[in-house]
């Protein structure tokens, strides 16, 4: 459905904020990268990957502090399904404790598979690619499933665990991509795995798929790709990679120039590097190519130790209580209920109540189901009533407010929609943004829109001179159904 094709795609949009740390006293890190696939054709090896772990060990163990056995590596031969899940559910857990951080790694091909068990929405397991799968064994098992990673993380159960991944895990693809166009050559390729002949031939056109990451049981997620995204690789490495190094070596992501890197810069530092890299680049300009931060909570830890000028780091928070530290973004802490009920009959009036456990000002969007993205409030009625999207923390607000002596009709199309209410505690500008659409008119191009709201959340926050920040914001999503 178009609907929430789109609408998980604005989430993904939205949902990049990061968190504050602490200094965790153990540390280890297993780095898998595999571009040599001895059952898969010359189109689809990768050059890059090998070169990726290298450099990533002399980040962790130049930069971060990491003792050299501290660090295990699997390339290439080594890296079989059975050797990647021995790491991840023997070596790992044998070798840390709870409180201990851990940072995993994976560079290679991304896929899917069709799922067995029944957990997925979209009825695909996303995928990592094993040195040793073979395509040619139809049902070997030889993938390795995002539900076995998720049950292989659970074992590092109380670690800070930081996972990183440079492939694709799903993507906005064509059918062309199964044939090899877009891997032939020398130049630049994609680290996609074309899934089975029969599923290839099944694909519709444009499909949004789910982040093998979405279930796994981890602090903090960076991946080279939002989930309808490809990742790639050029001259011997992974974009992806190259500029996340570039931006943690030195103070190069320090972009306000106070001696620390945060999360915030270091996302503001890569982005813009892939995204132009994707403009320059014929073979992905059709696809865009934009890193992605998932903070899972609000205790994220990713803290330099050898090079205490260069931290990955939210705020700078000394010894506070990772308790007393309100996270950048407030996941479920802004809530919607819908008059009179979720499920609407065409032409009933409809209204909103939204709770937030913040103060902050409102901005609250609709995607119906043909996929438009309208603002709902603060409307150039709200505006012009007094209104500038105002909201107390347990008071909650009612649009359209009933002393308009107006309501919200339910209109054409038929179908699910998707609100997104954003509460920002900051006092983020997105006025800009928002004038020229309070008239309730669908907002052209909403992924855009979106993206460039994201952005000025994302964006450090220069308005606390104690903190080195991203803006503090919450979000909340509700669906309802339009019928005759």
């Amino acid at each position: 459905m178009k609907l929430r094709c789109l609408a998980c795609r604005l989430a993904c949009v939205f949902l990049m904020a990061a968190c504050p740390v602490l200094v965790q006293a153990g540390q280890k890190a297993l780095l898998v990268g595999i571009g040599e696939y001895p059952h898969l054709p010359a189109a689809l090896q990768l050059p890059g990957p090998a070169n990726d772990v290298r450099a990533m060990r002399g980040l962790l163990v130049g930069e971060w502090g990491f003792a050299p056995d501290d660090v295990r590596t699997l390339v290439d031969a080594e890296a079989t399904k059975a050797g990647i899940l021995d790491a991840l559910e023997g070596w790992l857990p044998a070798v840390t404790q709870a409180g201990d951080r851990v940072v995993i790694y994976y560079s290679g091909h991304g896929s899917r598979v069709r799922d067995v068990s029944g957990d997925e929405r979209d009825g695909m397991d996303e995928t990592f690619v094993p040195s040793d799968h073979d395509p040619r064994a139809a049902r070997d098992g030889s993938m390795l499933l995002d539900d076995e990673v998720a049950e292989a993380l659970e074992r590092l159960a109380g670690r800070q665990v930081v996972f990183i991944a440079d492939s694709c895990h799903s993507g906005t693809v064509t059918r062309a991509l199964g044939t090899g166009r877009a891997v032939s050559g020398d130049g630049p390729r994609p680290r996609f795995l074309p899934p089975p002949g029969a599923l290839v031939r099944s694909m519709p056109l444009v499909r949004d798929e789910e982040p093998i990451s979405e279930d796994f049981a981890v602090h903090l997620t960076l991946s080279a790709a939002l989930p309808y995204q490809l990742a790639w690789e050029d001259d011997g490495e992974g974009i992806f990679t190259r500029y996340l190094i570039e931006g943690l070596t030195g103070l190069e992501a320090d972009l306000n120039g106070n001696g620390r890197t945060t999360s915030a810069e270091l996302i503001d530092y890569v982005r813009p590097r892939t995204e132009s890299w994707c403009r320059e680049t014929p073979s992905c300009r059709d696809f865009r190519f934009t890193p992605n931060l998932d903070p899972k909570d609000g205790t994220v830890v990713l803290q330099p130790v050898a090079a205490p000028g260069i931290q990955l780091a939210q705020d700078d928070v000394g010894q506070e209580a990772v308790s007393d530290i309100l996270p950048e973004m407030l996941a479920d802490q802004v809530t919607i209920d819908i008059f009179p009920d979720r499920r609407i009959r065409l032409g009933e009036e409809v209204s909103f109540r939204l709770a937030s456990s913040v103060d902050g000002h409102l901005t609250l969007l609709d995607l119906n189901a043909a996929g438009d993205l309208v603002l709902l409030f603060p409307t150039a009625e709200d505006i012009r009533r007094g209104k500038s999207g105002r909201i107390r923390a347990g008071a909650p607000l009612t649009v359209p407010d009933l002393s308009y002596g107006v309501a919200f009709e339910a209109a054409e199309p038929v179908g699910r929609n998707v609100l997104i209410a954003i509460v920002t505690e900051d006092l983020v500008d997105l006025g800009s943004l928002l004038d020229g659409h309070r008239e309730f008119e669908p907002i052209e191009d909403g992924l855009e829109f979106a993206g460039a709201i994201s952005g000025r959340l994302r964006a450090v926050w220069t308005g606390d001179p104690q903190a080195n920040r991203s803006a503090r914001w919450a979000i909340g999503y509700v669906e309802y159904e339009i019928h005759e």
